[in-house]
């Protein structure tokens, strides 16, 4: 795929100061080249690497990407742990009364005491004998021989205070957290590409983790490019800055730290200094509008290729035929231009900004892997190109059913509010019916309700 090139016979008569009007012979027309969806979004993934890693305090790690295997220092717990407050008892003191007879057992104010001599250490151990009962607090190391731990609404204290009886059933290594079982000296905890999140980040902590080596966050500058002599007419009767609030509300969702700003086509000198200001704290660009389904407008290609190689180019998918992308700035960040139609530039973040933002995040997969679902109604389709139509996905039994909100001759903003998905209509066949399945991109990680 020729992606960023120049015509170089074009070059060649301006270095060589031929005249423009110079009887030159005619080229021959090449036809406009189109790509797949799954073609487009790869060369954009292709283009850039992920993001360099650096220490971070752990509890500032929430949402980053680990970039490295995560192996524990020792055994966590090291030695079985009381999860409660209770009494330490030996499971087969627990086990082994006759039927009909609940157990009883000898509450001692502390467990016996035994001083070791080794080669490898020496120290007192604790450890109560058979039928005994001890007091143990949460967080507290159990007594040698001791395995279960009984609440205390498991058991009745007699009136003397020396004997438990148990009366509600308990089983053996109840309420201990047996050596080992968090993590073994030595063993995986953590892949490089996961996610941090609170439970992980919890499990790290425990094996006595304070930093790791993480990813940081995709920076993205979201550019609203605004046209004032035209505003009026491109609104259409709604407020300004619909595109921004959808794509900033999208990139934050997929953790990215956004910045934003606007840019009037009708002073490029202006819109160019605004993007350059944003190059410095972004690593990626996006711009909204500017862009729909039969042509980019030349003052935004012009501005964006004088900053760097832009390229606008046809996909086989609707909405979004029309897609921009390139490099720019003098550290070659990736852009990605989406249209300025709500439904379009929504349905062009996930198919190819959201991958490049995961790419530069180091989380994999970087698109949408797709979910089975059932048409609920019938869905008329183009043949030719893959649609992806916003829709409301439901639970029926052990199968999601979609339905078409609206018909997609519309692109109304509550259409995008009430999907929580978006089904892929595929390119060859002109409808589907009833009860077939499709592909579908689910809109945010929510339940699906039945």
């Amino acid at each position: 795929m020729a992606l960023f090139s120049k015509s170089s016979k074009a070059s060649a008569r301006k270095n060589k100061g031929e005249s423009d009007i110079e009887q030159l012979e005619p080229e021959p027309v090449e036809e406009a080249v189109r790509y797949s969806l799954e073609e487009h979004c790869d060369q954009l993934v292709g283009m850039v690497q992920p993001l360099a890693p650096f220490g971070m305090s752990l509890i500032d790690a929430w949402e980053h990407t680990l970039c490295e295997d995560i192996k524990s220092y020792s055994d966590v717990p090291p030695v079985a742990i009381a999860e409660i407050d209770g009494y330490a008892v030996r499971a087969a003191d627990i086990m082994t009364t006759d039927m009909g007879y609940p157990p009883v057992l000898l509450l001692r104010d502390a467990p016996h005491q035994v001083v070791t001599q080794s080669t490898e250490a020496e120290g007192t151990v604790s450890f109560i004998a058979g039928g005994e009962a001890v007091w143990v607090q949460a967080g507290e190391q159990l007594p040698e021989n001791a395995d279960t731990v009984l609440a205390s609404w498991q058991v009745v204290q007699s009136d003397s205070g020396q004997h438990l009886t148990i009366v509600v059933r308990a089983a053996p290594g109840d309420w201990v957290r047996p050596p080992q079982v968090e993590a073994a000296d030595g063993a995986l905890l953590m892949s490089a590409g996961t996610v941090l999140d609170d439970r992980c980040s919890a499990l790290l902590a425990a094996a006595g983790f304070d930093r790791v080596m993480v990813r940081p966050r995709t920076r993205v500058a979201v550019v609203q490019v605004t046209d004032p002599p035209h505003e009026t007419r491109l609104a259409s009767g709604r407020a300004g800055g619909v595109g921004m609030h959808l794509i900033n509300g999208a990139c934050r969702a997929d953790s990215a730290t956004i910045w934003r700003t606007e840019i009037d086509l009708t002073d490029p000198d202006a819109a160019r200094e605004s993007i350059s200001d944003e190059l410095i704290r972004s690593d990626m660009v996006i711009t909204i509008g500017g862009l729909n389904e039969e042509e980019a407008d030349p003052r935004l290609v012009d501005l964006l290729n004088n900053m760097g190689d832009v390229n606008v180019v046809d996909v086989d998918m609707r909405p979004g035929q029309k897609q921009g992308f390139g490099l720019i700035g003098d550290d070659n960040l990736p852009l990605v231009m989406l249209p300025g139609d709500p439904t379009a530039a929504l349905v062009s973040y996930h198919a190819f900004a959201r991958p490049v933002l995961r790419r530069l995040m180091g989380v994999e997969p970087y698109a949408h892997e797709p979910i089975l679902c059932y048409a609920e109604r019938d869905f008329d389709a183009e043949v030719g190109v893959v649609q992806l139509v916003p829709c409301r996905l439901r639970q029926h039994g052990n199968r999601y059913l979609a339905s078409e909100i609206t018909p997609r001759c519309h692109s109304w903003l509550t259409t995008l509010a009430t999907a929580n998905g978006l089904v892929m209509l595929p390119p060859n066949r002109p409808r589907v019916f009833t009860g077939e399945a499709m592909g579908c991109w689910l809109l945010g990680d929510g339940p699906i309700a039945g």
